[in-house]
């Protein structure tokens, strides 16, 4: 007698999925970029300095620092100071203007009991995922 097979639902659904030709949509551009934005976020709010570093172009420039070590040098420091202990870091209203390989996501607004300050952020395609590449105020 044979045993029934029991399938994991997921996997059922992938296998009707890829039988059927279904084709799921690639994630646009715009949401790309937000979920490195909220990866960034999260990574900062963790200060997790690794999953952090993974949302910087090796490109990164800014007034502040250039290139991903020197970044990560920045960062180390303001996490050991303790500076990004208190920030609230609000991406809700920011907008992502898109050109080519290109973005711009801002306003980033940092509040703290020291006050409050925004940044805008530049992002760059690469092997197409998208990346820190520079920041202003």
């Amino acid at each position: 007698m044979k045993k029934p097979v029991i399938m994991n639902p997921v996997v059922a659904v992938v296998i009707v999925v890829l039988a059927g030709g279904c084709q799921v949509g690639a994630p646009s551009d715009e949401e790309l970029i937000n979920w490195t934005m909220t990866d960034w976020k999260a990574a900062l709010k963790a200060r997790d300095l690794d999953r952090l570093m993974a949302t910087y172009s090796e490109n990164y420039v800014s007034a502040r620092a250039s290139g991903k070590d020197s970044v990560r040098e920045r960062m180390t420091r303001i996490f050991d100071r303790g500076w990004m202990d208190n920030v609230k870091v609000t991406l809700e209203n920011a907008k992502t203007t898109i050109d080519g390989d290109k973005a711009e996501f801002g306003p980033v607004k940092f509040s703290s009991d020291e006050g409050m300050f925004t940044r805008e952020y530049t992002l760059q395609k690469e092997s197409g995922a998208w990346f820190l590449a520079g920041s202003k105020r």
